[in-house]
């Protein structure tokens, strides 16, 4: 609060009081300020529950075929709903899923050469 405007009063009490009223017209526009950001932030989560609502239902509607051809699942529809994609790191885990088979495949393939089998394990032969 700047002082330097009430230094033209003489009477110390009519300062006080003035310089009294204005912090406390400072603290109420303060406080309304705060209230309306926290009525802002209120209505902001109502619209991205409304949002999130809306996505699910019409998600949540749809056959089970027609999520497929999206390349989704019902196990989906939260996280896709909530704007998360779990497309990409299914097709991650599956591809590392892939190349783990395929490295088996080709190690049991390598240790199988000789075409015969006398029934020991990778680790003892």
């Amino acid at each position: 609060m700047n002082t330097t405007q009430f230094d033209s009063i003489q009477d110390p009490i009519v300062r006080a009081q003035i310089m009294r009223s204005q912090a406390a017209a400072e603290h109420i526009v303060n406080a309304v300020s705060a209230i309306g950001g926290a009525f802002r932030a209120v209505a902001g989560n109502v619209n991205k529950y409304l949002a999130y609502r809306r996505i699910y239902e019409t998600l949540n509607a749809m056959s089970d075929r027609e999520l497929d051809d999206i390349g989704l699942c019902r196990g989906d529809i939260g996280a896709v709903a909530r704007g998360h994609d779990p497309r990409p790191q299914r097709e991650a885990y599956l591809q590392a899923m892939l190349a783990q088979q395929s490295a088996r495949t080709q190690s049991f393939a390598a240790s199988d050469d000789d075409g015969a089998n006398d029934n020991r394990t990778s680790v003892a032969a």
